[in-house]
């Protein structure tokens, strides 16, 4: 076994002037947000690909203020893997889903984001705020100040305490057949309901954003430039949000394609997260030397099943099942599909040098988000051939730039070990999927399939009997890539690398689950 190793780069004198002037970097990622979950279209061209019900007029405001790109992708179509790989700029195959199980034992030297920005520039302050769900320790991965290890336990707050939606999964159908409640869309019964309550501060949306805020002031206050990290919880299931939003959107006419009140107030109260980073900025006069990103961690998920209702005194006050299904629309499936509607998501940026309503339709990952943190806080020079991303910067700052220079000129994309074997390679226009083993629910398989994203984005033909030379080129670089890697493309009887370190460090409790 080969194993990743952490390689000092070269960090030559800031090219964005001197260390005083080294720009300030906001990252915002939410959870499970489909491309299609905005109030502004996410290809311009695409009128599907805004919601008819959703309101997100500060992720709206990003768009008009920066850049909008459309083809944004998440490095995995699931929570943790993504969370991995964008801390460390690499491919999931190469850590979470690789043959070597015990790779988290080994990352205290590994490249992150924090250390790689402090190695361009060590006046820098680091900070993560939220959902961590990385099997490393936050202040290992370099981080000055976080405020925790939370899994998605973490959003599931009520009052001052936890709540597992499991425990409504009975009294919900119960209340369901007893009162006859119709299921007009013959909408699947979930293991557990999509439970929604109201709270005034809905998936810690503000207490996160108010951490971030206090941390940037006190970099501020001492003269230091930051990295703040906000990784909300929102829009993960349960659903919660502020009652006056619910009641808003409960009474809203709902969409033909979004319909659904629970989720769009908890995505607006994220939203209004958002606005108070954005305001913040503009009100400490930082706007012209603060970059701002923001991307979902995978797509959207494509049901929200029955839906309970759950009162002040945690008791089922009804229960109905949600007519909201193909949420990701015009993209196919959703969250843990390595379609498109589980793949690609809302990717947004915004600061200085950027031109603001920029659309940019190159292909972006969150794997480039590492080196691009680094090169905006100094770094110059090459990156470790592990790191799979590259930066950003030109394409953001020139418009004459339409490529990012990375590693390979595909797109990579894994799962195996404790998950279903799967894999896609992104080239040019053409996606190439690969089913491992056999799946009940898709026909034939193990097989590839090949498609051509430019004339074909909800994935419907598959080419791969049309093309075969291409689908035997793409499947062939993929396999080489994995065999490369060291990566697992079988199934083991294992958990998660962060659940295995929480057992390690004796941390586990139900609310990581």
């Amino acid at each position: 076994m080969v194993y990743l190793a952490f390689f000092m780069f070269s960090c030559g004198t800031s090219n964005k002037g001197s260390q005083q002037q080294a720009p300030n970097i906001i990252f915002i990622l939410t959870d499970d947000q489909g491309w299609t979950h905005t109030s502004h279209r996410a290809d311009p061209n695409i009128p599907e690909s805004q919601s008819d019900f959703y309101e997100t007029p500060n992720m709206d405001l990003m768009v008009e203020r920066g850049i909008l790109f459309t083809q944004g992708y998440a490095p995995n179509p699931i929570c943790s893997p993504t969370r991995n790989s964008l801390m460390l700029g690499q491919n999931a195959a190469r850590h979470i889903y690789n043959k070597d199980y015990d790779w988290y034992k080994k990352t205290a030297d590994w490249l992150t984001i924090p250390k790689a920005i402090k190695m361009a520039n060590p006046d820098y302050r680091t900070a993560h705020f939220g959902k961590w769900h990385i099997a490393m320790v936050p202040k290992d991965a370099g981080f000055d100040v976080d405020d925790g290890m939370p899994s998605n336990g973490g959003g599931e707050i009520f009052g001052d305490g936890y709540l597992d939606a499991k425990q409504y999964t009975k009294p919900s159908k119960n209340y369901l057949e007893q009162n006859n409640i119709p299921n007009p869309t013959n909408a699947r019964s979930a293991g557990k309901p999509s439970a929604y309550w109201s709270d005034e501060n809905p998936k810690d949306i503000f207490g996160i954003t108010r951490k971030a805020q206090d941390f940037m002031t006190k970099s501020m206050e001492e003269g230091k430039p930051f990295y703040v990290q906000l990784s909300h919880f929102a829009t993960h299931l349960s659903l919660v949000s502020q009652k006056e939003t619910y009641e808003y959107f409960r009474d809203k006419q709902a969409g033909e394609r979004h319909t659904n009140p629970e989720f769009a107030a908890m995505l607006k109260d994220l939203d209004t997260g958002i606005g108070m980073i954005l305001d913040f900025v503009k009100e400490q006069g930082i706007e012209d030397n603060t970059y701002i990103f923001l991307m979902g961690d995978n797509g959207g998920r494509t049901t929200l099943n029955q839906i309970a209702v759950i009162g002040e005194d945690k008791a089922l006050i009804e229960a109905r099942y949600s007519t909201q299904h193909d949420r990701n629309i015009p993209l196919k499936d959703g969250k843990h599909s390595f379609y498109e509607g589980g793949l690609r998501v809302p990717f947004l940026a915004m600061g200085p040098g950027v031109q603001a309503a920029r659309v940019v339709d190159t292909p972006v990952t969150g794997l480039d988000l590492l080196p691009t943190f680094a090169e905006l806080a100094g770094h110059s020079g090459p990156f470790p051939e592990s790191i799979d991303g590259g930066s950003l910067v030109n394409l953001i700052q020139d418009e004459t730039v339409d490529k990012v220079e990375r590693n390979s000129e595909s797109l990579y994309f894994h799962q195996a070990s404790h998950r279903k074997p799967r894999s896609a390679i992104r080239k040019g226009d053409y996606k190439l999927i690969k089913y491992w083993i056999e799946e009940p629910r898709y026909e034939h398989s193990p097989k590839v399939e090949l498609y051509n994203l430019q004339n074909d984005l909800g994935e419907t033909t598959d080419l791969s009997k049309q093309l075969p030379d291409l689908t035997k080129d793409l499947e062939s670089e993929l396999v080489g890539f994995l065999s490369r890697v060291e990566a697992e493309t079988g199934e083991r009887d294992i958990e998660g690398a962060y659940y295995r370190l929480l057992d390690d460090l004796g941390l586990r409790n139900n609310d990581d689950e």
